[in-house]
């Protein structure tokens, strides 16, 4: 079992118990590589569990073109190494995690056209299916694919559970959060296995986001600056705030405050509690999972 993936994180608090998942809720952020999903105690609005995993197929950690289809054993022994997954949960959501997508103006959205809206940018293959999530504080919709491989195989651990774009659990979560605290342009940037997440934002409204695929932490600050110039943002004053897979004193920190005056982590939602455990976790790391139950996706 052990072999199908390695574990990255892996907290529990002692008083969660299987029986009372109908008073939890559950998020869980998939991609084609990597499982992570968090538990949510409602009734004590507080954070029991957070549990990531990455395949140990070297095969599949490539940068590929497109998404690779990933077979059933990586996410079968996942459940089985946790069968509580399997339970009855009060709320239970899905993101499927990937570097493709395509925002569009609600205005301009017309839902019989969404392969077509992909196919101007991204070409998803004919073995996958094409969703898009109404994202309502910016009126606008994130248009994304999933292999159907994967699809049918979590649909058949979830069969009753919307899928949504991970992009769009952190643009929401981002405008819950940041929303009237902010009233100047903020630059966000959240790091994942091989991609990165660039989103601005004026404390009102998303101004830009993107994804990009990197290979280096130079990539990393070659976009950042180079978006920021295109749409006349001076690096010197405008702020940016790291989320996801990068750490304080890291590298990728030290890197970017050559460029880059005002840099800071993101930080955990302070309308939950969370368990003692999760001080062994960065604030700023896994943002769209422990905002996931927060928004109205």
């Amino acid at each position: 079992m052990a072999d199908h993936f390695s574990t990255v994180v892996n907290k529990l608090d002692e008083s969660f118990s299987p029986q009372d998942s109908h008073q939890y809720g559950l998020a869980v952020l998939f991609s084609e590589v990597s499982f992570s999903y968090c538990i949510l105690d409602f009734k004590r609005n507080k954070y029991l569990g957070l549990h990531q995993v990455l395949r140990s197929d070297a095969a599949q950690r490539r940068m590929p073109q497109h998404p690779r289809t990933t077979g059933d054993d990586f996410f079968r022994n996942i459940f089985l190494s946790a069968p509580w997954l399997k339970n009855e949960y009060k709320v239970t959501r899905l993101a499927w995690e990937s570097g493709w997508s395509t925002l569009v103006p609600a205005g301009l959205f017309d839902p019989d056209e969404k392969e077509r809206y992909l196919n101007l940018t991204i070409h998803p293959g004919p073995d996958e299916q094409v969703f898009a999530d109404h994202l309502l504080p910016m009126d606008a919709y994130q248009v994304f694919s999933v292999p159907n491989q994967i699809l049918n195989t979590m649909k058949g651990y979830f069969p009753k559970v919307k899928i949504v774009h991970h992009s769009s659990v952190l643009i929401e979560s981002i405008w819950l959060n940041y929303k009237n605290r902010i009233n100047t342009s903020r630059t966000f940037l959240q790091v994942r296995d091989r991609y990165f997440d660039l989103m601005i934002f004026d404390g009102r409204q998303m101004s830009y986001f993107n994804s990009f695929q990197f290979h280096n932490h130079e990539d990393i600050v070659y976009y950042l600056i180079f978006v920021l110039e295109q749409l006349n943002f001076n690096p010197e004053s405008m702020p940016l705030v790291l989320l996801g897979n990068t750490e304080k004193g890291g590298s990728l920190a030290e890197l970017l405050t050559r460029y880059v005056r005002h840099v800071e982590f993101g930080r955990r939602n302070e309308g939950f509690k969370y368990s003692y455990l999760f001080n062994q976790v960065a604030h700023h790391a896994h943002y769209p999972l422990m905002n996931f139950l927060s928004c109205g996706l």
